[in-house]
């Protein structure tokens, strides 16, 4: 490749379409050595279409820095090859948000590297170095002390974990199918697990910055602190909240993400549609917002909040919702298998509330009472069926 001039910097490039073709090639070695401006500007292109990117966070400020200065130069012609002269902006507030985006937590790092967590007999809480807790009861209550080495698991006892000054350790919450949770955490949030979910968090927050990880669905009930956000992390939906009292769904096995505000402000962190750049949304009390991350779209609507958050307090509500959609959740509840003896029986809707202190079998029988159904029971399966009427 031939250097044009010594002086090209990257942002010349990326406003110079002559220049930008050069980036499709593979070769950026002048007398041996690599074109660092040409190797910046296509890592910058790639990154504003993947999302992703292998700069430095201080190669990131630097290029920003320098559109920025490129953006008052009236001598210049802006022309980008993908949209019109005003898409200089938008390459500003990509590398922004890409800087923030690849500012990946610890956390983060950490709920990734982990490999599937889940049995089908006990709540498991593992504490650094592998120490592991089996909790055998069904609805497991579990506290924090402050500085977070002292842990009381009700009917257990009390245990301890040794945490080093500047060291940031994790634990992990594991509720299998059929068990249920609720935890106080250091700050004083509390968080109800519902079936099938892991909870990730710090054994002791930051100052500043308050963060777990959840996979499944929970409940959260957020201590207010006026200098220190508190983020709820999921694979593809994150939500930022000061103090709050919200549902989030985020199970790996559902196409979408949804959470549910009861009170407070929460602020949505997701993908958005342009080249997946990030995204912000705020919810208002009573909404529901539901993402879908193939689509890469938001939708909100108002809802009855109790309708997804009563289940912490042992119950369902349902307005005409689906059979398909309260035998998932029933399911998961029960750790029990719920077919349909026909699929057009999922379509069936139920209104009503479901008492979950009862075993499962009793709260199907009260469905099939009012939808005309009946239930089959062999082993952990169970059948719902057209109701005959012979």
């Amino acid at each position: 490749m031939e250097n044009k001039s010594p002086d090209i910097k990257t942002e010349d490039i990326l406003t110079d379409e002559s220049l930008l073709k050069t980036l499709e090639q593979e070769d950026f070695y002048v007398d041996g050595k690599s074109d660092k401006e040409f190797e910046l500007a296509r890592d910058i292109k790639d990154a504003l279409k993947s999302s992703g990117s292998n700069l430095s966070e201080g190669d990131r400020l630097m290029i920003g820095n320098r559109i920025i200065s490129s953006i008052g130069k009236e001598k210049r012609r802006i022309s980008l090859w993908w949209v019109s002269s005003a898409a200089v902006l938008l390459v500003l507030v990509g590398i922004a948000v890409l800087i923030n985006m690849n500012r990946e937590s610890g956390l983060r790092q950490f709920a990734n590297s982990l490999s599937p967590l889940f049995n089908t007999e006990y709540t498991r809480l593992i504490l650094p170095d592998e120490n592991e807790i089996q909790i055998t009861s069904g609805e497991s209550k579990i506290d924090y002390s402050a500085n977070g080495t002292e842990i009381n698991i009700e009917a257990q006892g009390t245990t301890s974990q040794r945490l080093q000054d500047n060291e940031m350790t994790y634990n992990t919450l594991v509720v299998p199918y059929g068990k249920r949770s609720r935890v106080k955490l250091p700050d004083n949030t509390i968080v109800w697990l519902n079936s099938g979910s892991t909870l990730i968090y710090p054994a002791r927050f930051d100052s500043d910055k308050r963060e777990v990880f959840l996979e499944g669905e929970a409940v959260f009930d957020v201590s207010h602190q006026k200098n220190s956000s508190f983020y709820v992390m999921t694979k593809n939906l994150d939500i930022r909240v000061l103090g709050t009292f919200f549902n989030l769904s985020a199970y790996s096995d559902d196409k979408t993400v949804s959470a549910v505000l009861e009170s407070g402000s929460v602020e949505l962190l997701f993908k958005g549609t342009f080249l997946g750049i990030q995204s912000k949304e705020q919810m208002a009390p009573g909404s529901m917002a539901v993402y879908d991350p193939s689509a890469k779209t938001i939708v909100q609507t108002k809802v009855n909040t109790r309708m997804f958050i009563s289940w912490k307090d042992g119950y369902f509500i349902c307005e005409k919702s689906s059979l398909e959609s309260i035998i998932k959740k029933l399911s998961r509840y029960y750790n029990v298998q719920i077919e349909f003896e026909k699929p057009e029986l999922a379509l069936e809707t139920f209104s009503g509330q479901l008492n979950l202190r009862e075993s499962a079998t009793d709260v199907l029988e009260v469905i099939s009472e009012i939808t005309d159904t009946e239930i089959e029971q062999k082993g952990n399966r169970i059948t719902i069926k057209e109701r005959s009427h012979s």
